[in-house]
C-alpha cells in the first residue's frame, strides 16, 4: 500500500529539484547580465576619463616650460600629483575589468620586450632617471601565459617599485628576472627602495590597503596583482624590510596550450 505514496513523494521531490535548478539558472543568467553591464560601464568610463587626463598632463608640461615663477611651479606640481593619482585609479579600474571579465588567451611571451615596454611607460615619473633597471631573462625557455594578465601583474609591481624608490640612496636599482623551472616560470622583481614594514606584509594584497602615505590611487594595485596571479593558477609572495627594499616573487604555470587557464575560467574561479 505504500508504493503509490512513495511514487508521489518521488515525483514531488523531482519537481522541487527541477524548479530549484531553473531558479538557480535564472539567477546565474541575471548575474551574468549584470557583470556584462558592469564591464561595459567600467571600460567606457575609464577610457572616457583618460582623454582629459592626458590633455591636463600635456598642458601642465607646457605651463612648466613657460614659467620660472616658484609659486606657479608649485601649483603645477600639485596639479601633476593629483592628475597622476587619478590616472592611477583609472588604470587600476581598467586592470580590474580586464582580469575579471576578459577571456583568457595563452600565447608565447617575449618577456624582455614586455618588461621594457612596461618600464618605458614610466619615463615621465620624477624618480625614473634616478633608477637603474636590470632585466635578466631565460631566453632559451619558451614561456606561455595570458599576456594581458601578465602585463597587469608586471605593471603594478614595477610601478610600485619605481614610486617607492628611496631618494636617500645614492644608487637606486630595480632588477627583474625570469627563470624557467620545469613546468613553471619564476619572476622576481627586486628593488632597494624604502621597503615595507613587516606588520603590513599580510595585508598588502588586500583591496584598498595602503602601506604608506606615499601611496597613490585607491589601494587596488597589489590586490589586482593577486587576483591576476590567482586567475593564472600561480602564487605571489613578498619579502621586504624597511630601508632595504622589497622582493616580489611570482610563480606561474607555463601553459603552452592555455588548458590550465581555460579550465579554471570554465569553473568560474
Amino acid at each position: 500500500m505504500s508504493a503509490p505514496f512513495e511514487t508521489e513523494n518521488t515525483e514531488t521531490g523531482d519537481d522541487c529539484r527541477s524548479q530549484l535548478e531553473q531558479l538557480l539558472q535564472e539567477r546565474d543568467d541575471e548575474l551574468a547580465k549584470v557583470n556584462r553591464r558592469m564591464e561595459k560601464f567600467l571600460y567606457s568610463a575609464s577610457h572616457d576619463l583618460r582623454s582629459p587626463l592626458t590633455s591636463i598632463m600635456g598642458l601642465t608640461n607646457l605651463m612648466r616650460m613657460e614659467t620660472h615663477e616658484p609659486m606657479l611651479l608649485s601649483y603645477i606640481g600639485k596639479i601633476d600629483e593629483s592628475t597622476a593619482r587619478l590616472e592611477k585609479i583609472v588604470r587600476d579600474l581598467v586592470g580590474f575589468t580586464r582580469i575579471s571579465y576578459q577571456r583568457p588567451n595563452s600565447k608565447k611571451i617575449d618577456f624582455t620586450k614586455l618588461v621594457w615596454d612596461v618600464i618605458d611607460r614610466h619615463k615621465a615619473e620624477p624618480a625614473f632617471r634616478s633608477i637603474r633597471f636590470d632585466v635578466q631573462t631565460d631566453e632559451a625557455f619558451p614561456f606561455f601565459a595570458d599576456y594581458d594578465r601578465l602585463e597587469i601583474i608586471l605593471e603594478n609591481i614595477i610601478a610600485n617599485a619605481i614610486h617607492f624608490y628611496d631618494p636617500a640612496k645614492t644608487h637606486s636599482r630595480i632588477r627583474i628576472t625570469m627563470v624557467g623551472e620545469g613546468q613553471h616560470v619564476r619572476m622576481d622583481i627586486l628593488d632597494n627602495g624604502i621597503g615595507i614594514a613587516a606588520a603590513h606584509h599580510h595585508n598588502i594584497f588586500n583591496m584598498f590597503f595602503k602601506a604608506s602615505e606615499r601611496s597613490r590611487g585607491a589601494g587596488l594595485g597589489l590586490y589586482i596583482v593577486k587576483e591576476a596571479v590567482d586567475k593564472l593558477q600561480g602564487h605571489v609572495q613578498v619579502e621586504s624590510e624597511i630601508g632595504f627594499g622589497s622582493l616580489f616573487r611570482v610563480v606561474l604555470p607555463n601553459d603552452p596550450k592555455g588548458r590550465l587557464i581555460s579550465r579554471k575560467m570554465q569553473l568560474g574561479q
